[in-house]
């Protein structure tokens, strides 16, 4: 039997995930959805063919009414942490759309929660789930050519075409935490490694239309002493990446070059990985056949742990993504002040006071 999930968060993104997503897991099957905007759910309703019995103003309203095993949060970030900590209280399973919540504090406590019940609570970091990322990981693993002394990842888009109105540029942090927490997390993903160290500064081009600076570069030091320089741009006058961005990583013997993430998460023409041995021509190398990848792959990993009690390789649990929250954080903290950050801090200190 699918899993049977209720969805809360239909704006934009959610609206995307409960239209183009869901309905092509077939591990799943929602039976209910949550949103405080009537017009969301009458958008849901119209295009889903959903009983208005099974929509609901209020994540408590739909698990009272409704028989499911888990919740799919894609609700903004700061409606995370209660939606989560509700839905493990209640005896579902969780997952949640990046970043997880909005501190590592609270990411410890509702870990603790899912542990205490026995629950998977697992975050939907979905770039982990297209072949290219995977593909880097195992050569990284394997050490095809050597141990990683250096990474460079460029991530360059440029957005700033619609109404200054719209939502998207009120966003806090709309490269580091919005779209930065996929690459942070692919960093630890790819290298098998943890960030100790990080400064990065943050700036606003010419011109933008967002409220907080879209454009980042920092440097971070991983516990094996492999150094990544790190740069994003969402006003950038370069040649557009994909969205996963350009890695180069240089290992003892060579390099390897991948990207990962197209346009949209439903193609892979976004990915491909090379490698260059010394002194000779660069490979392409084939990539691993997937059945599906991206949120639906992430989707459906998470059905798979809920029915067998396991996760797949790659699975973001929420304990394991504390490591890449903590990352983004100290990014966004080392913007803020200036300063170099140790990642440890971030992950030790409750004090530490992220803007708005």
């Amino acid at each position: 039997m699918p899993t049977r999930i209720v969805q809360v968060g239909l704006g934009g993104w959610g609206a995307d995930w409960a239209e183009t997503v869901v309905p092509q897991v077939p591990e799943v099957k929602a039976v209910g959805w949550v949103d405080p905007n009537p017009k969301a759910l009458e958008r849901v309703e119209l295009r889903l063919g959903a009983r208005s019995d099974r929509c609901f103003p209020t994540l408590e309203a739909a698990l009272s009414n409704v028989d499911a095993d888990a919740v799919l949060v894609t609700a903004d970030v700061r409606a995370h942490a209660s939606l989560v900590e509700l839905a493990l209280e209640a005896g579902k399973h969780v997952l949640v759309e990046k970043p997880f919540v909005s501190t590592t504090v609270e990411a410890e406590r509702l870990a603790d929660l899912a542990d205490r019940y026995h629950l998977t609570l697992m975050v939907s970091q979905n770039f982990r789930f297209f072949p290219a990322a995977i593909s880097a990981a195992r050569l990284v693993r394997e050490q095809v050519l050597g141990p990683v002394g250096a990474v460079h990842i460029e991530f360059r888009r440029f957005l700033n075409y619609t109404p200054a109105d719209e939502p998207f540029y009120a966003l806090r942090q709309p490269l580091l935490e919005d779209l930065g927490i996929h690459h942070f997390d692919l960093m630890r993903m790819v290298l098998g490694q943890e960030p100790r160290q990080v400064y990065c500064t943050a700036w606003q081009p010419q011109g933008s239309s967002f409220r907080e600076p879209p454009a980042a570069a920092a440097t971070i030091i991983f516990d094996r002493g492999t150094l990544v320089t790190y740069r994003g741009n969402w006003l950038s006058g370069g040649v557009e990446t994909p969205y996963g961005g350009e890695w180069h990583l240089e290992c003892a013997e060579g390099e390897i070059i991948w990207a990962c993430r197209g346009d949209r998460d439903v193609t892979l023409d976004g990915d491909h990985v090379r490698i260059r041995k010394r002194g000779q021509p660069v490979v392409s190398i084939d990539l691993p056949a997937m059945a599906s990848f991206g949120r639906r792959e992430s989707l459906a990993t998470f059905a798979r742990a809920v029915e067998i009690g396991t996760v797949a390789p790659f699975a973001s649990l929420g304990r394991d993504n504390i490591g890449s929250l903590a990352l983004m954080q100290a990014a966004i903290t080392s913007a803020t002040t200036g300063r170099v950050i140790s990642v440890e801090t971030i992950n030790s200190s409750p004090e530490i006071d992220f803007p708005d």
